[in-house]
């Protein structure tokens, strides 16, 4: 960042802090270069900040309700039934209209729920068919939910650069903006290293890999 955006940057985050938002959110001014993201500068859009909050809600929600589900999916072909139930159980009481808590917890179901499934393929199991057929539909949805984050991603550098003009008072009204655009760059690498793994696996199973999942990664 230049001095200027540097500037910014602090006195944001001063005002984050006095607000009582999570110190996390200062993060956001200075994300790291992921797949699907652009460096945060430029100008606004000059649109509606609440409305581009809820845009960004919307996508980051139907992101993770794909992971969740796809997770749910291979970990009961993985034998893993609490963790699947959990998946499931998120991914449905996940909306669009999500808080910022909501929107929290089911990241941190996702976190729990792929190193789980991580941990089991690392065994090495063998599935019979039926499990396969079960990982595949997990595996096509994993893919759809990379495929939506990376798409999230514009709108993640698009909010990032408003929240930079944006006035200190309407910042408790953007929490949910401010905790998507400091977590997106770990969500992404995430579930992007997930989708590796899960078709990494599924081609020493013998499980066909689908279209969707080899285009997803080659996007990354």
């Amino acid at each position: 960042m230049n001095k200027l955006q540097t500037a910014i940057a602090s006195a944001i985050a001063s005002t984050i802090l006095a607000l009582g938002v999570s110190s996390a959110a200062q993060a956001q001014f200075s994300l790291p270069s992921v797949p699907g993201i652009k460096g945060l500068g430029g100008s606004t859009s000059g649109g509606d900040i609440v409305g581009q909050q809820d845009g960004l809600v919307r996508g980051y929600v139907a992101a993770n309700k794909d992971v969740l589900d796809a997770n749910s999916l291979m970990a009961n072909a993985l034998g893993l039934k609490t963790e699947a139930a959990t998946s499931a159980a998120t991914s449905a009481a996940l909306t669009e209209g999500a808080t910022k808590d909501a929107i929290e917890e089911s990241n941190k179901v996702v976190a729990t729920s792929t190193n789980a499934v991580a941990a089991e393929m690392a065994k090495k199991p063998v599935l019979d068919a039926k499990s396969k057929a079960l990982y595949g539909k997990g595996l096509i949805l994993l893919a759809s939910g990379v495929t939506k984050f990376a798409g999230v991603g514009k709108n993640v550098s698009t909010m990032g650069s408003s929240l930079k003009s944006v006035s200190p008072l309407q910042l408790p009204k953007l929490q949910s903006a401010v905790y998507i655009v400091s977590n997106f760059p770990d969500s992404m690498t995430n579930v992007s290293g997930a989708l590796k793994n899960a078709v990494s696996f599924a081609q020493s199973q013998d499980i066909p890999v689908p279209t969707d999942a080899n285009d997803a990664l080659k996007a990354l």
